[in-house]
């Protein structure tokens, strides 16, 4: 290998000083290298490869070389490079294989036209890098006597994750990310600890991003700076990993319940607000996970044994007695590189210079290295010279000079420069500034206006009172497809927070935020009302998620609790959509408890909510018992709205429970009010469908659900597409047309997976292990049981999904006679159907009935009636068990 590694170092430096190339650095075996014109850097790389490819590496068993080309302005000291183009270049790098040169968009731009003669560039597409910054559209260099195919890039598209893109550069701390690391191999708990804006997110991300290396289930990112409660933790790290938890019963239980199979890092961000509830559910995932890492960043450590915590250090400094007169003595340091690339990115006209050197050394020095403090001060290079900027702090920051400055608290310096910041603004700035701090987690321009306009500010001059927040970054910016969205840091937003309580406006703000949603969610009701489209509604909970949850908790116990009951009854089953239906239905029983009794109109609302929720999770008793209330309300609120909805509620649960007379007159009542909406028009369809469906009028109900199929899908209604979709294939299976069924059934199933539509997708699993029982395919229909429970089991084990799964599973086990498994598993089933008040349709009815006439002719009947008795008195997880068990083959 030193003779390969010898001969390898000869033909790479010459095939780059051939094309004046200057290798300024090596890294063991890598090479950095420097050329005038990027058309250089790739003929070099060419013949470097050829002459790789002709050398005999037959000894070391072949010797492939990575290689990544990248074009950008650099920073050149003691004969080294620095600088953002250099950062860019090595996370290439990283996703290639051995073999590959990969050449970044910028350069590609550059080269073309002037390639080697037979080179060319295949585009590999856009790849995030592990800086995640800005995605890299990346091209593959392409000759005759270079290797053309290779497994995909490992960049971040291609591994389990959620991290978020940032718009800015990761700047230094690369010894302190190696750290953190090297802990993290060595302990589950890694916390990192330190002041408010010394760059805990930020360094959390890029660590998380290191470690992706594409095995096992991936790198979660779980923001809780948002929430206001402890509560959410458990939903909101499962909503981030995806993963469902159960409605009822303890919540952390369930999440480590959902997590216990997981290989996974989870990186619990801004933890020191809700430090206790987050050390408990930590400590319950790494007692239950033996799997799961947890990375948290906090203010303070979780306090849990086996906990390693590391300060987060500033960012590296001048020192105070040190001479720092050049460009190249200050560049060395950390906290000045990122003051010059983000004073650069607000100014094009800035740059370090000899004679402000020195200054922006001050500067950083003064802000202690903390990097929110040092990017909020270098924004301010567009209206302050360096020299302007180190004597604004002078004047600020006077009572940090004196003593030392090691024991002020971190965040006594971050609130100081929020205050020079606030006290750079005029009155009506700062009077938008602390309204704005009611918002949870973000807000659109007309949630500006809503929260920030009064009789002291129009809308016209909020609007351009944001623009000049934005302009002086205490506000941030951000694309939300084709709109902006705009938000606080979570300091500067209890910054905000705390100047809104000393103006004694948090009380009046609170009503404006609790109905600038109101008013959101009632509007895009309307919307849905109207036209059908359900998708507004559902991605408007999922954005406004922390607002709307401060909104309803601060609303139930005062004065706003009619509107924080409408703003409930609007967001209507969105709470399912976005995977926490659990949390909807907890809210609507809180909401129904506390309305006075002459709220009919919002009972009928809250109470047919509170239907579908309970409904579609298979509680078909207490549904059906919530749809009859909601009924009862409308009436007495004299609401034709309310009381339509609420008619064709009940008779959809009326249908499912063979009710069909009752189903029938709600029907012709719901129909006979006038100007009913084109929603309530689909919904009436939908129970007349089903209800042919269960009478047996087959050919009615397949004409049905094919409109309704092709009238969700030109509405773009993916979800209630694929509800549909699972009707038509039981109605196929009906008609003996079973294989039709399971084709339907596989053609559904990708979206249903890859959209985290567990209900829909459970629906169509269990469904189809029916069938495919009904064609002997026993071991597909074995697949397809124990994925339907797979789905369930850690969050919702008494599910009806998983109950009608085991009876399929109990046929299979019949049908391999093994019989006594069988007639404890159908014992469970049966219980547990008629718990949940499921009446059996037709695929249920076939597989309940070939099972029950099986047993009754192999088992004696002392033996089956002994056998069901015991399976009707399992729990839900011993039934499982005992239908999966580890040791059994599938």
């Amino acid at each position: 290998m030193q003779d390969a590694m010898r001969r390898h170092d000869v033909l790479l430096r010459t095939a780059i000083a051939a094309h004046d190339g200057f290798v300024f650095k090596t890294i063991g075996d890598a090479f950095c290298a420097a050329f005038a014109r990027p058309e250089d850097a790739v003929a070099a790389i060419l013949d470097a490869q050829r002459a790789f490819g002709a050398e005999d590496f037959s000894q070391v068993d072949g010797l492939r070389v990575r290689v990544a080309v990248h074009t950008g302005t650099a920073d050149e000291r003691d004969g080294d490079y620095f600088g953002p183009a250099l950062n860019r270049v090595a996370r290439l790098l990283a996703i290639a294989h051995g073999g590959q040169v990969l050449v970044s968009g910028v350069t590609t731009d550059l080269v073309q036209g002037a390639l080697p003669s037979q080179a060319s560039l295949r585009d590999l597409g856009e790849h995030r890098l592990r800086d995640l910054a800005r995605p890299e559209q990346v091209y593959q260099l392409l000759a005759p006597d270079l290797i053309a195919d290779f497994p995909p890039l490992r960049s971040l598209n291609t591994s389990s994750n959620n991290l978020p893109l940032q718009l800015t550069t990761f700047v230094g701390r690369e010894s302190v990310i190696a750290d953190i690391a090297a802990l993290i191999e060595e302990h589950r708990l890694v916390t990192l600890v330190g002041a408010g804006g010394v760059g805990k997110t930020r360094l959390s991300l890029q660590v998380a991003a290191n470690l992706l290396d594409g095995s096992g289930d991936g790198v979660w990112f779980v923001e809780l700076a948002p929430l206001s409660s402890g509560d959410y933790i458990p939903s909101t790290v499962a909503k981030a990993v995806g993963v469902t938890l159960a409605s009822e019963g303890d919540s952390v239980e369930n999440l480590v319940r959902a997590l216990k199979a997981k290989n996974a890092l989870l990186v619990l961000d801004n933890c020191e607000h809700l430090v206790e509830p987050a050390a408990r559910a930590t400590s319950a995932i790494l007692h239950g996970t033996p799997k799961v890492k947890v990375l948290a960043s906090s203010r303070q450590g979780l306090g849990l044994a086996g906990e390693a915590t590391y300060q987060v250090p500033s960012l590296g400094l001048p020192g105070k007695d040190e001479p720092h007169t050049s460009v190249i003595d200050v560049l060395r340091y950390e906290s000045v590189a990122l003051f010059i690339e983000r004073a650069r990115a607000a100014s094009t006209t800035f740059s370090l210079t000899g004679e402000n050197a020195p200054i922006v050394a001050e500067i950083c020095r003064r802000l202690d290295g903390i990097p929110l403090a040092i990017e909020l001060a270098a924004a301010r290079v567009k209206v302050l010279g360096a020299k302007q900027l180190r004597d604004r702090l002078d004047e600020r920051f006077r009572v940090l000079t004196g003593g030392s400055r090691d024991v002020l608290p971190r965040q006594q310096t971050l609130r100081a420069l929020i205050d020079w910041s606030h006290d750079l603004l005029d009155e009506r700035e700062r009077t938008l500034f602390r309204r704005l701090g009611i918002f949870v987690n973000g807000f659109t321009l007309e949630g500006a206006v809503a929260v920030g306009s009064g009789d002291d500010l129009d809308e016209l001059d909020v609007f351009d009172i944001l623009a000049s927040l934005v302009d002086k970054s205490l506000v941030l910016a951000e694309p939300l497809g084709d709109a902006v969205r705009y938000r606080l840091l979570e300091s500067t937003r209890a910054y905000a927070a705390e100047k809104l309580d000393a103006a004694s406006e948090r009380d009046l703000l609170a009503t404006r935020h609790l109905r600038h949603l109101r008013d959101r969610f009632v509007e895009l009701r309307e919307r849905f009302d109207q036209t059908a489209r359900i998708s507004d509604l559902d991605a408007a909970l999922q954005t406004d998620l922390e607002d709307v949850r401060s909104a309803l908790d601060g609303a139930l116990a005062s004065s706003r609790l009619v509107d924080g009951a409408e703003l409930l009854v609007n967001v209507d089953r969105s709470w399912r959509a976005i995977g926490v239906e659990g949390e909807g239905v907890v809210r609507c029983e809180a909401y129904l408890a506390a309305l006075p009794g002459d709220q009919q109109r919002l009972r009928a609302g809250l109470s047919t909510v509170l239907s579908y929720l309970l409904g579609d999770s298979g509680q078909m008793v207490r549904g059906f018992e919530l749809a009859m209330r909601a009924v009862e309300y409308a009436r007495s609120g004299d609401d034709a709205p309310s009381l339509a909805g609420a008619l064709v509620r009940y008779a959809y649960m009326a249908t499912h429970l063979h009710r069909f007379d009752d189903a029938d007159l709600a029907l012709v009542e719901a129909e006979a009010i006038p100007r009913t909406s084109a929603n309530l028009r689909i919904q009436v369809l939908v129970v007349k469908a089903l209800s042919s469906q269960i009478r047996g009028d087959l050919e009615l109900a397949a004409r049905m659900q094919d409109q309704l199929r092709q009238m969700h899908r030109s509405l773009g209604n993916a979800r209630a597409e694929r509800s549909a979709a699972a009707s038509c294939a039981e109605i196929e299976h009906a008609r003996g047309q079973t294989r039709r069924a399971i084709a339907i059934v596989r053609e559904t199933l990708p979206a249903a997976r890859s959209s985290g539509d567990t209900n829909t997708l459970g629906l169509l699993l269990v469904n189809s292990a029916g069938y495919l029982v009904a064609l002997d395919d026993l071991p597909a229909a074995l697949a397809a049981a124990r994925e339907t429970i797979a789905i369930r089991a850690s969050s919702e084990p008494d599910h009806v999904h998983i109950a009608v799964a085991l009876e399929n599973l109990a046929l299979v086990f019949a049908l391999r006679d093994d019989y006594s498994r069988a007639a404890t598993l159908e014992g469970y089933a049966d219980a547990a159907v008629g718990r949940h008040g499921l009446k059996r349709e037709f695929t249920e009815t076939t597989t309940h009935d070939h099972l029950t006439a099986l047993l009754h002719d192999k088992l004696a009947p002392d033996d089956l009636a002994r056998l069901t008795a015991e399976g009707a008195a399992l729990t839900p997880e011993a039934a499982m068990a005992l239908a999966l068990p580890e040791d059994e083959p599938a």
